[in-house]
């Protein structure tokens, strides 16, 4: 690594995939540097004045969920909700933007050589309980996801880190065993203070500490969640004293709660045929924006039946997603050939989607030796389970997709579970099919997890056990290429492979779509749908 007194890094210039890179200056800009020092001093000493932060104001916020969180520690969520719950309590070094770029959280400015990263910690930090940040919580954080002491879905993502060792108080030095593009992004998961967190071990997530923009107060598992403003917090503090999640699961008191007032503000979780109802109310606002929210059908690849790509394939023709967004979505979705959105840097604007075809699904089926032994008689080719949470918009969906199977000959018994079961079978791997969304998905290196042969549940997110050695190539070496065109070239490659061979059927992008009182001001969508926008959304 070069010696600062030749190189002045900087956080002002990025690559295309928003990461931070060093800009070199020379001897010859000593003069520079000092009339930016001046000049940085000059508006230190004027923001003491007038920059001071918003406290935030008294007050309830109370946002409607139909599902809560599986786990309230951040090393381990990896359902929607509690990823972006936990994102409130928690902070990790970095974070991603409302542009979607990788951008420095707790950390104030980094070095990068090669395989090694030095970062230094903003000072003043502190956790919710009075304990200042320090590069020991966040050695013991990742830690403690390498050496596996918690069980972490992650587990896998921290693999090509070689070490991870406190420098100094404020100074984390984590050298890699190579290259690895997406590392930034995966330091978004939170720092836990070591001490507390190790002293509570499983219970932490029942009593998570962070530094976030909020403290926990209180969870009653599928009642409600409540969270605090930190007024001590060193980004912008909340603009609302409490936020309260009503985790509601039925759509129609969820929405019957908004209109009563019960419930002030609902995002993603009001079916669109709901929707039109909620209009009808003066007092309730609409905002609506492209969202990077995926919807897919999932298969267990390791099921006899279902093993055999040509029965993926035909069920794939068999779904007229067309008549179920046009019915089910009111326009508030459109069809998906991939897990990325077509926002997304690395998606492949030469995907072809399976368009509704019950005669080439059924050519299919026969073709895998399911022949239909009594023509369009009742006699079934074979029976599927379909597994699915106990959403009533989710079951109607899932049970229009097995109506549509039926008509090809493929039997399917939907099984409706509450979340906590439905979501615990489908980590595990123990399913038939399921539907499911991503959400949060912003980083193509997502293929690795839920594609690469050595993440198969229940350790990793590759639950449907998919297996291809040409795909295992290319997830690891879109991990290492650090060219944007290169990482494009190779997900374009996986995503034409998922396509054709299909470990799931991507189903529709959903849009953002939020609804919420007319009292409430400085409400925000972001593309990825993160509530991290709460912050800002003042009650009046």
């Amino acid at each position: 690594m070069k010696s600062l007194g030749t190189e002045l890094l900087t956080i002002k210039k990025r690559d295309g995939g928003g990461f931070y890179r060093k800009t070199r200056l020379g001897a010859s800009m000593k003069s520079l540097r000092l009339s930016v020092v001046l000049v940085l001093s000059f508006l230190t000493v004027i923001c003491t004045f007038s920059c001071s932060k918003k406290t935030p104001t008294t007050g309830v916020l109370k946002v409607a969920i139909p599902a809560g969180p599986v786990s309230l520690d951040s090393r381990k969520a990896t359902d929607s909700y509690g990823i972006m719950i936990t994102r409130l309590i928690f902070d990790g070094l970095f974070r991603t933007d409302e542009q979607m770029n990788v951008v420095p959280n707790l950390v104030e400015t980094f070095e990068q050589d090669d395989k090694t990263y030095t970062f230094h910690l903003k000072k003043g930090v502190v956790f919710h309980d009075g304990t200042p940040l320090t590069a020991e919580d966040v050695v013991y954080s990742y830690g403690s996801i390498m050496d596996g002491s918690i069980q972490s879905a992650f587990k896998g993502s921290f693999d090509r880190v070689e070490s991870i060792e406190a420098l100094s108080s404020d100074t984390v030095k984590m050298t890699l065993k190579e290259p690895y593009a997406p590392f930034l992004t995966l330091l978004g998961i939170g720092v836990v203070p070591k001490g507390y967190a190790a002293e509570k071990g499983e219970d932490f997530s029942s009593n998570p500490v962070g530094t976030g923009p909020y403290k926990f107060v209180k969870f009653v598992p599928d009642s409600w969640l409540v969270l605090e403003a930190n007024e001590k917090y060193f980004g912008d503090v909340p603009r609302t004293q409490t936020l309260r999640f009503d985790i509601i699961a039925d759509d129609n008191v969820r929405v019957l709660k908004l209109l009563k007032g019960d419930v002030d503000f609902i995002q993603n979780a009001v079916p669109p045929m709901l929707l039109a109802k909620v209009a009808e109310d003066k007092n309730i606002k609409r905002m609506e924006d492209a969202g990077v929210v995926v919807s897919y059908l999932g298969f267990n690849l390791t099921d006899p039946i279902l093993a055999d790509e040509k029965v993926r394939q035909a069920i794939a023709y068999a779904i007229d997603r067309d008549a179920i967004i046009s019915h089910r979505f009111q326009g508030l979705a459109v069809k998906a050939n991939s897990i990325l959105s077509p926002d997304n840097w690395a998606y492949d604007k030469n995907l072809k989607g399976y368009e509704y075809d019950p005669q080439k699904a059924k050519t299919l089926l026969d073709e895998a030796g399911y022949k239909d032994s009594d023509g369009d008689g009742p006699a079934m080719r074979f029976g599927l389970i379909y597994k699915t949470s106990t959403n009533k918009e989710r079951v109607d969906i899932a049970q229009m997709i097995a109506h549509q199977l039926r008509l090809v000959g493929i039997d399917v018994r939907v099984e409706p579970y509450e979340w906590g079961k439905f979501y615990g079978d489908i980590k595990k791997g123990n399913f038939q099919m399921y539907s499911l969304a991503w959400s949060l998905l912003t980083e193509p290196d997502m293929f690795y997890d839920v594609c690469h042969s050595s993440q198969w549940a229940p350790d990793g997110v590759n639950r449907n056990r998919y297996k291809n050695a040409v795909v295992d190539k290319l997830v690891e070496e879109g991990r290492v290429a650090m060219s944007r065109e290169r990482r494009k070239e190779v997900y374009a490659k996986v995503q034409e492979i998922a396509l054709a061979e299909l470990p799931y059927v991507p189903l529709w992008y959903e849009k953002n779509v939020v609804v919420y009182r007319n009292n409430l001001k400085g409400v925000k969508l972001r593309p990825d749908g993160d509530l991290r926008t709460l912050i800002g959304v003042e009650k009046k």
